[in-house]
């Protein structure tokens, strides 16, 4: 019998510095399957700025124990020191939970749209890694139009916010007139175009964008009406600069205290704001420590978190109705994939002795009527369906714990 596992940590569950190391970047997902394949035959890696989780197929063996291999092994950090922030859950509390994730539910903004876009993706990687095979597929597939529904049929996305924009709200707290900052942001991804517009939409008006591509960097500049630059400039830039967000998606720091130290030499004395929202993180933490320097990480969001799950309190219980109702239509629909092999063995099974006997009878009664040879045959039938009516009933009504008795117990091959 074949069961769903996923094992993960988030942000509720580890630090950042356990969390970057445990990330997987869209870059080097197809990597990482790769490795993944090493240990366990089936799985999908759902990476975001907060969670890391694979969900693979336990088929009576300890995957979950692979799994936590995997973890140690893509992270450098041993089984002992990681274990403590991973979790494990199966069957249906891991359908469930990937549902709540699709649907915006675990995230840290409640609602945050970009994480369907990233469970899709992670779905399609798999695929084409020729690791997510049923039921992983129709579990991802539901995942997705699960996580659309909840956005359709509630409001839980509405003027929703992201860690982009939380990142700006915060810069807009801490420096109440932006149209006289100079913002510099590092990262012209998917993240990085939602932070270039929040800080347009609060009327941020001197934005430098730079990125490892410097003409995503210009493209992006030109749709905000802001600069781009190359990023070995980025040290000169940061002379001049009030308020730096990052979210480049680099494997290493970008900025290392050395890089704060010469650009605090050609400033005033006003301090620099850091916003760090990258996982693996780009500002070396140490810079933390430096006068005149305010960093802030994804972790240090939490005031602007509250607020957004007190707001959205309401709709989220509605979210998790549906999300209910989608985990036990998935489970119904696995369960009767699962049973129907095996009912159908039983019934082919019995038909094929019944016929057998049947055969072997009729040939030692040969002056019997056609009229009563056929009512042997419906009185065999008879016996059949009635022997197999209870463990068929039975089977249908249970949850899949009793399959593989049924297997054993008839000798089953399916």
């Amino acid at each position: 019998m074949s069961e769903i596992v996923v094992v993960g940590l988030n942000h509720e569950t580890a630090p950042i510095p356990v969390r970057e190391r445990v990330a997987c970047s869209p870059a080097r997902l197809g990597e990482a399957l790769q490795a993944l394949s090493n240990h366990v035959p089936l799985g999908v890696i759902v990476s975001t700025c907060n969670r890391t989780e694979v969900y693979s197929i336990c088929n009576g063996q300890p995957s979950s124990d692979k799994l936590f291999d995997f973890f140690s092994a893509h992270s450098r950090l041993p089984i002992q020191e990681l274990s403590p922030y991973l979790y494990i859950l199966k069957e249906e509390e891991a359908v469930r939970h990937l549902f709540r994730v699709a649907s915006g539910l675990e995230s840290m903004i409640v609602g945050e749209y970009e994480v369907l876009g990233q469970v899709r993706q992670a779905m399609e990687e798999a695929e084409a890694a020729g690791l997510s095979p049923y039921p992983l597929t129709g579990l991802f597939q539901q995942a997705v139009g699960v996580g659309r529904r909840v956005r359709e049929e509630t409001d839980i996305s509405k003027n929703a916010a992201s860690v982009s924009s939380a990142a700006v709200g915060l810069a807009k707290r801490l420096f109440s007139d932006l149209e006289r900052c100079q913002a510099l942001l590092i990262g012209a991804g998917e993240a990085g175009a939602l932070v270039a517009k929040a800080l347009v939409k609060v009327g941020a008006c001197q934005v430098t964008v730079t990125n490892r591509s410097y003409p995503k960097a210009a493209a992006l500049a030109s749709e905000i009406g802001g600069t781009a630059i190359p990023l070995h400039h980025l040290g000169e830039a940061l002379s001049h600069t009030d308020i730096l967000i990052s979210c480049s998606g680099a494997p290493h720091y970008i900025i290392e205290p050395e890089d704060i130290y010469q650009a605090a030499g050609a400033r005033s004395s006003q301090p620099i704001l850091l916003i760090d929202i990258a996982v693996p993180r780009d500002i070396d933490p140490a810079v933390r420590d430096m006068e005149g320097v305010i960093l802030y990480d994804i972790d240090d969001l939490n005031s602007e978190v509250k607020e957004n799950r007190r707001l959205r309190k309401r709709e989220a219980d509605k979210a998790a109705a549906i999300v209910e109702a989608e985990v036990t239509r998935f489970m119904d629909w696995r369960n009767s994939r699962d049973k129907a092999p095996v009912i159908k063995a039983l019934v082919d099974k019995a038909e094929r002795i019944r016929a057998a006997q049947l055969a072997r009878t009729l040939k030692e009664i040969p002056s019997l009527s056609a009229e009563d040879r056929e009512r042997v045959e419906a009185m065999t039938r008879a016996i059949v369906k009635k022997v197999l009516h209870s463990p068929i009933s039975h089977l249908k009504s249970q949850d899949n714990d009793h399959i593989q008795t049924i297997r054993e117990l008839f000798d089953l091959e399916t």
